[in-house]
């Protein structure tokens, strides 16, 4: 899933319904902007493992909503 080929409404309506928590919202902002997971990885200082299973809990959440 792509997040940066959401609209703007789009975007809003998901960060406003799918309760981000924790590094979800961090990880969801930058994926909106296309920024590559490695990235977000050294961003956080986390690992690219971290941040991919961070992003499939966002994948999911929008998925539900």
């Amino acid at each position: 899933m792509l997040v940066s080929d959401f609209t703007k409404p789009e975007l809003d309506y998901y960060r406003n319904n799918c309760n981000f928590v924790g590094n979800e919202l961090d990880v969801f902002e930058m994926r909106s902007k296309g920024i590559p997971l490695e990235e977000i990885a050294e961003r956080l200082n986390m690992s690219v493992t971290g941040i991919y299973k961070i992003s499939q809990k966002v994948n999911r959440k929008i998925k539900r909503v």
